[in-house]
């Protein structure tokens, strides 16, 4: 899916009540933020019509910049204003030509709202809105960005005010950039729960693990240190008790308390852990002065390591606690379950 974003307005276009505030600026970063958000899923471009927030491309360029990239969706990032402190509220405008447009609109708006006004207290929907004008018999969306957007893949052409800058509230709003990306974040789940996108999976997300002859999903699961009831309900296994060899089972890369431990992360040993790996023997009071830099988690061929079971890692060098002075590795596999991730 490709989608283009347009940050409204020049770099310093615009003055809020906040004599700081541009909503150029603003929504140049509100563009950023969401762009970011959005390319979390799969198989979605996101273009921006500004490159940097120096570029103030025309309203023609801006909407017709949607339509050569071949975009679906085509939103115009605003805030608003008006002659009253008073004034308040998200609009959204949709274009006339796009039938089929309106749910989506009133989705992002009630979004925006939530978000926004969990903050200010006074932002309301004033409502999703066509603006049109007629000429020689024929009627034609108002707002440049929109009317030059329509045509080829658009299916989708908005404009979207969020609040109004000449309103204290919604300026302060809009000035805070972790509200900024709060926004973002809502705009883009909107978007892709409409859609139906699925996140990207990210390196480290779960691990595949191939099943053999005689393995259960229990086993399975605490090798990994995990409970196979969350192990069947991530994988979606209706019947824990069956699986069959050759099965590809996700193992969601959540240890040591929902860290995962990797190569080069700083692990501490629980003050429950009795053996260095399951079988092991007891070790020695002073191990517990260190903390330890995972040296390898897997084995010279590439291969997770399991011991009595468990998943291990190598401890590699020391750290003592108290000093921070780093001292040799006292080189032994370690079960994961005896590990706290520090760092």
């Amino acid at each position: 899916m490709k989608i283009t974003l347009d940050p409204g307005h020049g770099r310093l276009s615009n003055r809020g009540v906040d004599p700081t505030y541009y909503e150029g600026t603003r929504m140049f970063l509100l563009a950023g933020f969401l762009k970011e958000e959005l390319e979390k899923y799969e198989d979605v471009t996101v273009n921006v019509t500004r490159k940097t927030l120096d570029d103030d491309p025309s309203l023609e360029k801006r909407g017709r910049m949607a339509r050569d990239l071949g975009s679906e969706l085509f939103i115009s990032l605003h805030s608003n204003a008006a002659g009253s402190e008073k004034a308040c509220g998200v609009s959204l405008y949709r274009s006339v030509k796009l039938e089929g447009s309106e749910k989506l609109a009133h989705l992002l708006a009630d979004g925006a709202v939530s978000v926004i006004n969990e903050k200010t207290g006074v932002t309301y929907k004033r409502g999703v809105k066509t603006r049109t004008y007629d000429e020689n018999g024929k009627t034609y969306d108002y707002y440049g960005v929109i009317r030059n957007s329509v045509g080829g893949s658009v299916k989708y052409s908005y404009i979207i005010e969020h609040g109004f800058h000449t309103n204290e509230r919604e300026c302060a709003f809009l000035q805070s950039d972790e509200n900024l990306k709060s926004l973002a974040k809502k705009h883009a789940e909107t978007i892709a729960e409409y859609f139906s996108l699925k996140k990207r999976k990210e390196e480290g997300e779960y691990t595949e693990y191939t099943v053999r002859t005689g393995d259960t999903l229990s086993e399975i699961a605490k090798r990994y240190g995990t409970d196979y009831r969350s192990l069947a309900k991530y994988n979606g296994i209706q019947d824990p008790d069956r699986i069959y060899t050759g099965q590809i089972v996700k193992i969601p890369s959540e240890q040591s308390d929902g860290k995962m431990i990797r190569k080069g992360d700083t692990v501490r040993l629980k003050d429950s852990a009795k053996t260095y790996y399951p079988g092991g023997k007891s070790f020695k009071s002073w191990v517990r002065e260190y903390d330890f830099i995972v040296g390898k988690t897997v084995d010279s061929k590439g291969r997770e390591v399991f011991k009595g079971g468990e998943k291990c890692v190598l401890l590699g060098e020391k750290i003592n606690r108290k000093t921070k002075k780093t001292a040799p590795s006292i080189n032994t596999w370690c079960s994961i379950e005896n590990l706290d991730k520090i760092n």
